[in-house]
């Protein structure tokens, strides 16, 4: 399944001050897109206070619980880029992955396809320090559609 995304959806070089800051800027920016409510932000920052979305050495997947699945406009992936390194509950972050999707289903053919680029070492150390947002979309659609 290739993963719905485009460079504008990729938001590189950020400095988030905290995993909370973090989450925000990408519930912001799907809000700003059109895909979600405000509703599904706060639901995206709950999540993260009660279970905290650290997925991996260096990757955080936030996403909001399924109360609030009904906020969802359009599935949205978003890419926020630290290169410096974001807490994120004892654990740094330098990947986050922001996910709304509408169905279970849809949640998991995403989730699938996300795990086959981020299982990948060697690609996520290129997500990390790109520069350009295309190279992730490339690498992203590349190897999730492989």
């Amino acid at each position: 399944m290739p993963l719905p995304i485009d460079a504008s959806h990729v938001l590189l070089g950020r400095e988030p001050a905290s995993r909370e800051e973090a989450v925000r800027i990408i519930g912001e920016f799907m809000i700003a897109s059109g895909e979600v409510t405000p509703r599904y932000l706060q639901g995206m920052l709950e999540k993260e206070a009660r279970h905290g979305t650290w997925l991996t050495d260096g990757i955080a997947l936030p996403h909001g619980a399924s109360e609030v699945k009904g906020e969802i406009r359009r599935t949205s992936l978003v890419v926020l880029q630290m290169p410096q390194g974001v807490d994120w509950g004892g654990k740094t972050v330098y990947l986050a992955f922001g996910v709304a999707s509408q169905s279970d289903n849809e949640h998991l053919r995403l989730l699938s396809a996300l795990a086959a680029v981020l299982l990948r070492r060697e690609l996520v150390e290129r997500m990390i320090r790109v520069t350009d947002p295309h190279e992730v979309v490339a690498i992203l659609s590349s190897e999730a559609g492989a």
